[in-house]
């Protein structure tokens, strides 16, 4: 009888104190889209030489790898659709397309790119449109052709 009462009174202290679980992942995270495996070895995330955030998951679907990162606080200013992730030398380093672009929304995710070639290709095939809506427009595809819920 005592440990049922102990029971339900640590049931009912552990509701009223608000326990909850916390949710898969980092919310502030950024989804970095790529298509196909990367070929990422450091945990880092690197701008300009510095080290800015590090890796928190990697997920795969139908062809498309989701690679969540968080940035350290310094730099949470970064998060915006301008910005794209390219895979050197195993490590993850974030590239601005331009020099202005609309902060991500919580959930967002952003253009990744397996190779330097890749990423060169993608902005030279896109002299003429907008870099910056392109490249959202092609993490949203990434996306959506993952299956990975956003």
């Amino acid at each position: 009888m005592k440990k049922l009462v102990f029971f339900l009174l640590m049931v009912a202290v552990v509701g009223l104190l608000g326990c909850s679980v916390q949710p898969i992942g980092n919310p502030s995270g950024v989804g970095v889209m790529f298509d196909g495996e990367p070929s990422i070895f450091d945990s880092s995330v690197v701008y300009m030489g510095t080290v800015v955030g590090r890796i928190l998951s990697r997920e795969w679907g139908n062809g498309v790898t989701r690679v969540s990162i968080a940035l350290d606080s310094p730099y949470e200013d970064l998060k915006k659709n301008s910005l794209a992730v390219v895979v050197k030398n195993g490590r993850m380093q974030l590239n601005l397309l331009s020099g202005y672009g609309d902060p991500l929304p919580p959930g967002g995710c952003i253009s990744g790119f397996v190779n330097t070639a890749s990423y060169r290709w993608f902005k030279f095939s896109h002299l003429i449109n907008n870099i910056t809506m392109s490249a959202d427009r092609r993490a949203q595809n990434l996306l959506a052709q993952s299956g990975l819920a956003g």
